[in-house]
């Protein structure tokens, strides 16, 4: 008798890191820390605070250790990500409000440790921004390994042959450990596109999907599991069909991955000769390392917000020179576009906040808090100013909504150099200043900016959420989030043709900028400067060098006349499918599958 075959189980997450794993399953189920509460008394409160002292440079000399082993093996920009674990180690504001509970509260170290180290996560975890929201995931990795070493409990995942390693999180450490022994990839119940651990997985080309809820749930160590990071989806118990299937696209993937890296150096080129730029968007030190072999002309967008989250209190002028030098020079001689502060007072410092936002979204933020605390402004404007060695840096301001913003700006940026004149410091005022349109009042009145700013630079992700009303976090709405929508392509077409009547430069850093099949639209519409993720670079490169710009703009004129998001993008999707034999959605997407979502219970 035949035996029944299993049901295939098909999964959805969000893809971290490009390409396809096929194997086992090695799950990790990592040691529940969730220590008791013990109260302590008088006398034992000195020797508790020694364990908490002892349990952090145990958890240092760890991080030492493989950072040490990660700059020998990888370089200093991989080295990099265990030294920032290392630094929130090193804070001693962070660490004194451990002790501070262990000596008023009179708690065991552990649960302090727990308490201290979770209302830190928690607090990320409640940010509207992906990006840092993703932080939350190195506060957990740290409190995780603190409590390990208060608890005497293993360190390491012992990892034995090559399989997808499957867990509800994994410290970026880990991952660069485990490279060396064959990972074939990782799935994660945890994380976004912007967790530490995604970026090392992208850099060392180990595919990825992350944020899958409940994956550790689905399978048993030992399953078949299929591993797509180009469309974040996960097939378990797959059929030998579906193997065959995708070991075919791995096949091509590899071959156009190959291709793709080849002709990275080479220009943007269109058919008919017109070159279009494509940049990179970067927010980490890590990331430059592969700057220059993804081909990006510049980094199109820096987002600085790392920087003053990554620790307890503001960074220093002096920290926030040396870092943006280093994008500066790795940059050079090609631009570097550096965004100043996007965060509200509640994120960055909510004891600057008054009281809870009801609408943070719409409220307290970016420029509007920047301008209303010139104490944490005026440094970052100092130190871009000293950064500018090499006369390659544009500074980009988030969130303008009106005229009279500028006009504030110009007047604190000169406050800046006047007191980087009497304290007799080196700076190079030289910079274009630029502006962000992501509000549709600054796509409106875009003329008003002509004479005010140097360039522009499109954020499509919340000029979509502005201009439609939609939060995409929302699943409820998030139907008709799309940058298809005949309304957001007429702000963008009009700030397009704005920025080439002013002669001035107009970049889009959105996620439609690294959208293959929005491309040929875009460049129809007039669009000459992309700024995407890195990983997207070569991609997006290969499409422009297969598009004739008469083409794109036939393809525009087409559009025009359409109502729907949906028929446009359809429109979009059958020009992209003539262009390419092989097309995007054959080799990255699924939708000749039927995918099958489960709930595990």
């Amino acid at each position: 008798m035949a035996t029944k075959r299993k049901p295939e189980l098909f999964l959805k997450g969000i893809p971290a890191s490009p390409g396809i794993a096929i194997g086992p399953v090695f799950l990790y189920r990592d040691q529940t820390l969730e220590p008791e509460m013990q109260i302590i008394s008088d006398e034992e409160l000195s020797e508790e605070i020694k364990r908490f002292r002892k349990a952090i440079k145990d958890s240092r000399d760890y991080l030492k250790k493989i950072h040490k082993e990660t700059d020998k093996k990888y370089g200093k920009d991989f080295s990099d990500i265990i030294q920032i674990q290392i630094a929130i180690l090193d804070d001693k504001i962070f660490l004194q409000e451990v002790e501070q509970m262990i000596s008023q509260n009179h708690y065991n170290a552990a649960f302090a440790t727990f308490k201290v180290f979770q209302k830190k996560k928690e607090y990320f975890l409640r940010l509207s921004d992906e990006y840092l929201r993703d932080r939350a995931l190195d506060i957990q990795a740290l409190k995780r390994l603190i409590l390990k070493k208060l608890l005497g409990k293993k360190t390491d995942i012992r990892y034995k042959k090559k399989s997808i390693l499957v867990a509800d999180n994994i410290n970026p450490a880990d991952i660069i450990r485990l490279h060396h022994k064959d990972i074939l990839g990782f799935c994660t119940n945890l994380g976004g596109k912007n967790s530490h651990t995604a970026i090392v997985a992208r850099s060392l080309g180990v595919p990825a999907v992350v944020g899958t809820e409940f994956i550790t749930s689905a399978v048993k160590g030992g399953d078949q599991i299929i591993l797509d990071g180009n469309e974040g989806m996960l097939v378990i118990n797959p059929h030998s069909e579906t193997v065959l299937s995708y070991q075919e696209r791995q096949k091509k993937f590899l071959i156009l991955e190959k291709d793709l890296l080849r002709d990275a150096q080479k220009p943007a080129l269109s058919r008919e000769g017109k070159k279009i730029e494509v940049m990179a968007n970067l927010e980490f030190l890590e990331e430059l390392n592969q700057l220059k072999k993804s081909g990006a002309e510049g980094i199109g967008l820096f987002r600085t917000e790392g920087l003053f989250l990554s620790g307890s209190s503001l960074p220093s002028e002096d920290l926030q020179t040396e870092n943006y030098l280093k994008f500066a020079g790795a940059a050079a001689p090609h631009d570097v576009v550096i965004r100043t502060l996007d965060v509200g007072g509640d994120k960055l410092m909510p004891d600057l906040a008054d009281s809870p936002e009801s609408n943070p979204f719409l409220g307290w933020r970016a420029i509007r808090f920047c301008l209303d605390h010139k104490e944490i402004f005026i440094p970052q404007l100092k130190a871009i100013l000293r950064a500018n060695k090499f006369g390659n840096i544009k500074l980009l301001l988030p969130m303008v909504s009106a005229v009279e913003e500028i006009h504030q700006f110009k007047s604190i940026l000169r406050e800046a150099v006047e007191i980087l004149k009497s304290e007799r410091k080196k700076y190079n005022s030289n910079i274009p200043v630029g502006i962000m349109i992501e509000i549709p009042s600054a796509a409106i009145l875009i003329e008003h900016y002509l004479q005010e700013v140097d360039f522009f630079s499109i954020g499509t992700n919340d000029l979509i959420q502005y201009t439609l009303a939609v939060d995409r976090t929302n699943e409820k709405v998030s139907y008709l989030y799309s940058h298809y929508h005949p309304a957001l392509l007429n702000l963008i077409k009009k700030v397009i043709d704005a920025g080439k009547a002013g002669k001035k430069q107009v970049t889009m850093c959105g996620e439609m900028a690294a959208d293959p099949v929005a491309v040929p639209l875009l460049i129809g519409m007039g669009l000459e400067s992309f700024s995407v993720t890195q990983h997207m670079v070569p991609e997006i490169k290969n499409v422009i060098r297969h598009i004739s710009t008469s083409e794109c703009e036939q393809l525009y004129n087409e559009i025009r006349e359409k109502k729907t998001a949906g028929e446009i993008q359809a429109l979009c999707e059958n020009f992209y499918s003539r262009i390419f034999t092989i097309s995007h959605q054959t080799l990255q997407g699924n939708n000749n599958m039927e995918v099958k979502q489960h709930n595990i219970n």
